[in-house]
């Protein structure tokens, strides 16, 4: 094809992942830190329980007032205990909350369509180029001995006539025409005609003919196959944008509920240094946990569920683009394989292999680099296992 496909507007954006993942971290390792104090709260607890549930059993009745004063310390301690075990899924739940709208930033970039991550040896920019015509010399020079040819039959004869403008739209770069079906067959149908035409005074295009048929029907059957991973692109660009738009909603939705300023958030988006990235993150931390804490103390009922759905939203998200990089990583290698394919000098253009084997090693770097951002299935067990169960 003549332009970049749809592949261009999906994004290799490297993120900073040393920052992303100190926030998540902080947020475990708090979690963490809280669930063991209150776990080791819960054992010294059973273990006053015990003790005075031992002492009430050793006791006779005539040790009535005792009896009277162990069980109002027991029931102390029971009391103590369901308050601990009603703060247990409170906290987890506080923690997964922070966690789920800080792994929902982390992805912000990423999820996006934005305009191709070029690797330094710009593979896209050549595939872009890589059916035209004018950058094949095999193509160049024949046309110039076609054109001194057809100069000398032009208006004689229909059928040369309508070889010549099939000839000229393809080879005509301001034309998206692809060098498959109906119109290359076309031209290389009506190539072979005047090749059966030729004289021996036409020595140079008799020699280069067949070079330029090769050439034709090398790019042609590449481009047919190409077409099939373009297709397969643009599904997952159109999945890639369902899935931004209902990013927004979320993002814009846990904005409204967790009371975060919109402000700072947009300066986040725009945000270049990794300070300014890694203080949003620390914000948003601290303005969840204390608007969670608002919502717990004014005795909403519906609070820790509505994070819950938030955090399977999430979630959600996250698995579904771990599984769209998949897909993308899938159709990375499906060009490579394209890329080895073509690479016969007995069957096809030797100028074409060249630039193809040119290709198929800047696109090892273009996976390389991939691999290396998104890491897909690594991705998606992530989001897998994010949270920590109530």
């Amino acid at each position: 094809m003549k332009q970049i496909t749809l592949l261009a507007l999906l994004c290799f954006c490297l993120l900073s992942k040393a920052q992303d993942n100190s926030i998540s971290e902080q947020i475990k390792i708090e979690r963490d830190s809280t669930l063991n104090s209150l776990q080791s709260k819960l054992h010294k607890n059973q273990i006053k329980l015990d003790s005075l549930t031992q002492q009430l059993s050793s006791l006779s009745r005539k040790h009535y007032g005792r009896k009277i004063e162990l069980q109002e310390k027991i029931q102390k301690e029971l009391d103590k205990r369901i308050k601990f075990l009603e703060e247990s899924p409170k906290i987890k739940i506080k923690s997964n909350g922070q966690l789920a709208f800080t792994e929902l930033i982390k992805i912000q970039k990423d999820i996006q369509p934005a305009r191709l991550y070029l690797t330094s040896n710009g593979f896209y920019s050549k595939l872009a180029k890589f059916d035209n015509l004018q950058n094949y010399s095999e193509f160049t020079s024949w046309k110039k001995e076609f054109e001194i040819w057809y100069k000398k039959r032009q208006g004689s004869n229909a059928t040369f006539d309508f070889i010549n403008n099939s000839i000229n739209l393809i080879s005509d770069t301001t034309n998206d025409i692809p060098l498959f079906g109906s119109i290359s067959q076309t031209v290389t149908s009506g190539i072979t005609l005047i090749f059966s035409n030729l004289k021996s005074r036409d020595k140079k295009l008799i020699n280069k003919t067949p070079k330029v048929l090769t050439l034709l029907n090398s790019i042609g059957q590449f481009e047919s196959e190409k077409s099939i991973l373009d297709n397969e692109w643009k599904k997952i660009d159109n999945e890639l944008n369902e899935l931004h738009t209902e990013y927004k909603k979320l993002i814009d939705n846990q904005i409204t509920f967790y009371e975060i300023d919109k402000v700072k958030y947009n300066d986040f988006l725009t945000a270049t240094l990794d300070s300014d990235i890694d203080n949003f993150k620390v914000y948003s931390k601290e303005a969840i946990l204390k608007k969670l804490k608002t919502l717990e103390n004014s005795n909403n009922q519906n609070w820790m569920g509505n994070v819950e759905t938030y955090m399977y939203q999430v979630q959600s998200i996250r698995i579904r683009f771990g599984q769209l990089t998949a897909r993308m990583l899938s159709n990375i290698e499906m060009y490579e394989s394209l890329f080895t394919k073509y690479n016969d000098n007995n069957k096809f253009s030797v100028e074409f292999i060249t630039k193809a084997n040119d290709l198929k090693n800047d696109l090892s770097e273009v996976k390389k680099n991939f691999i290396l951002t998104f890491k897909p299935s690594k991705y998606i067990e992530d989001s897998a296992v994010m949270y920590i169960k109530r």
